[in-house]
C-alpha cells in the first residue's frame, strides 16, 4: 500500500487546521448572530465552543492512533465496517466538493463588491482555486507554510481592528438576558458552521511526522479558533448597533470602518482574502487527500492513488479535485448551480461526518473517560439535529441512502482486521 510522505510537523499542522476551519463563517456569523440576538449573541457561541469539545476529543484520538489520508472513512471503516466507512467517504468527498466552491463564492462577491468590478465575482474563485492546486502539487509542507502567513497576517489584522474598536468605543458588557429558544436555537444551529472544519484536517493526518501530537495541534488550533471568534463579537458589541442591517451582510466591513476610519475598507479586504484564501488552499489539499485516500482503498478509480516519486505526493488527485473544484465555482459564480444550496449541503453533512467520527470512537475507544465523552458527543449531536430541522435531517437521510446502496451492492474484499493490527 502507497503511504503519503510524513512531511509536516505540528506547527504547520496547528496552521493548516486553522486554515480549513477559519472561512467564510468568519466573515457572516459573528454579524447575523448579533442582529439577531443582540448583546446575548454570545450565548450561542459559548454553547457551541463547549460542546463541540467532545466531538473535537474523539477526532483528536483517532487521528493520534489511525492517521490517515481517508480520515472518517478510515474510522468508520475500521469500527462500523466497509459500507459505513465507503459511505462516510463518499459523503465527505461530496461536502467538500460543494463547499469549498461555495467558500471561493462568497471571497469572489467580497472582492467584487469592494472593488466594483464584477467579473471578479468569478475571476476571483477561478484565480484562488488555481493557486491552491498549483500549491498542493508542491507538496503538504509547501502548502502548510504558506498558511501560516495567511493566518497569522489574519490574526494580527483581527486583533488591531478589535483592539481599535474596543479602545475607542469601550468595552461592553454582554447581555445575561436569555433569548427566545426558537430564537436561540436557529442561531445556534448557524453558528456550529464556525466550529466544523476539524473533521476536513483529519484528511492531512497521514503526512504528520508525529502522529501523538495531534490532540495538541486540536488544542491549540481550537483555543485560537475561539479566541479570534471573542474578539470579533468584542469589537461589534463595542462599535456597532445590533439594529444596523449592515451585520446581515458585510459586519467585518462596519467594525473595521468603526474602528479604522479610512482605512477600514482596504483592511476588510484583507480580512476576507486571508481567510478565504487560506482555507481554499488547505481545503484543497485535504480533499485531494481524501481522494487519494478513497482511491487507494478501491472506492475510487485506481488512477487517483497515483503518487510522484520523489515526494510522494498525489498529483493526480490534486490535479482532478482543482480542476473539478473550478468548473463547479464558474458555475457557481454565474448562477448556474444555486449558490446556498452548495453552503446548506455542505455544512449539514461536515456535522453528519462529526457524528459518524463519534460513533466510531464510541465503538474503539476503552474505559469510563470514553464512554461518558460518548455520551457527551451523542446529546450533541442528537441536540443539534433535532434544532435543526429538516435540512439537517435530509443530510442524515442522505447518508441513509448512499449507506444502506453501498451495502447492496456488496462488500469488497475487507483489510479492517489487518488495519486495526497495523494500527
Amino acid at each position: 500500500m502507497t503511504n503519503l510522505q510524513k512531511s509536516m510537523g505540528g506547527a504547520v499542522g496547528t496552521f493548516v487546521a486553522l486554515s480549513t476551519i477559519l472561512g467564510s463563517g468568519m466573515m457572516i456569523l459573528p454579524g447575523t448572530s448579533y442582529h439577531e440576538l443582540g448583546k446575548s449573541a454570545w450565548m450561542p457561541w459559548a454553547v457551541a465552543a463547549l460542546s463541540v469539545i467532545p466531538l473535537l476529543y474523539c477526532y483528536a484520538w483517532l487521528g493520534r492512533r489511525h492517521p490517515s489520508a481517508s480520515g472518517v472513512a478510515h474510522y468508520s471503516e475500521i469500527a462500523l465496517g466497509p459500507a459505513v466507512g465507503r459511505a462516510a467517504g463518499l459523503l465527505a468527498t461530496f461536502a467538500l466538493v460543494t463547499g469549498i466552491p461555495a467558500t471561493a463564492i462568497t471571497g469572489g462577491r467580497y472582492v467584487a463588491e469592494f472593488s466594483g468590478a464584477g467579473s471578479l465575482a468569478w475571476a476571483f474563485p477561478a484565480v484562488v482555486l488555481g493557486g491552491a492546486t498549483v500549491v498542493a502539487c508542491l507538496g503538504a509542507n509547501v502548502s502548510g507554510k504558506l498558511q501560516v502567513t495567511l493566518i497569522l497576517g489574519l490574526f494580527a489584522l483581527v486583533m488591531c481592528t478589535a483592539v481599535v474598536a474596543l479602545s475607542a468605543h469601550g468595552l461592553t458588557a454582554p447581555s445575561t438576558e436569555l433569548p427566545r429558544f426558537s430564537r436561540l436555537g436557529g442561531v445556534l444551529t448557524a453558528v456550529y458552521v464556525a466550529f466544523t472544519g476539524w473533521e476536513t484536517v483529519a484528511f492531512t493526518f497521514e503526512e504528520h511526522k508525529r502522529p501523538d501530537v495531534i490532540p495538541r495541534i486540536f488544542a491549540a488550533s481550537y483555543l485560537i479558533v475561539v479566541a479570534l471568534y471573542a474578539l470579533v463579537l468584542l469589537g461589534l458589541f463595542a462599535a456597532v448597533n445590533p439594529g444596523d442591517k449592515v451585520l446581515d451582510s458585510a459586519p467585518l466591513l462596519i467594525l473595521a470602518e468603526r474602528s479604522l476610519g479610512n482605512l477600514g475598507r482596504p483592511a476588510t479586504l484583507l480580512l476576507v482574502v486571508a481567510p478565504i484564501t487560506a482555507n481554499v488552499f488547505a481545503s484543497v489539499l485535504a480533499l485531494s487527500r481524501l481522494v487519494f485516500g478513497m482511491a487507494r482503498s478501491g472506492y475510487l478509480p485506481a488512477l487517483l492513488s497515483r503518487v510522484r516519486e520523489r515526494d510522494r505526493n498525489p498529483v493526480t488527485s490534486v490535479i482532478t479535485v482543482g480542476s473539478t473544484l473550478t468548473l463547479i465555482a464558474i458555475l457557481g459564480s454565474s448562477g448556474l448551480v444555486p449558490f446556498e444550496a452548495l453552503f446548506i449541503l455542505s455544512g449539514g453533512i461536515y456535522f453528519v461526518l462529526y457524528g459518524i467520527g463519534a460513533a466510531s470512537f464510541a465503538k474503539l475507544a476503552r474505559g469510563d473517560m470514553a464512554r461518558v465523552i460518548s455520551v457527551m458527543c451523542a446529546v450533541t449531536v442528537v441536540s443539534v439535529t433535532l434544532l435543526a430541522g429538516p435540512p439537517m435531517w435530509l443530510c442524515w437521510a442522505l447518508f441513509a441512502v448512499v449507506w444502506l446502496g453501498t451495502a447492496t451492492l456488496g462488500r469488497r474484499p475487507s483489510t479492517v482486521g489487518r488495519r486495526r493490527v497495523d494500527s
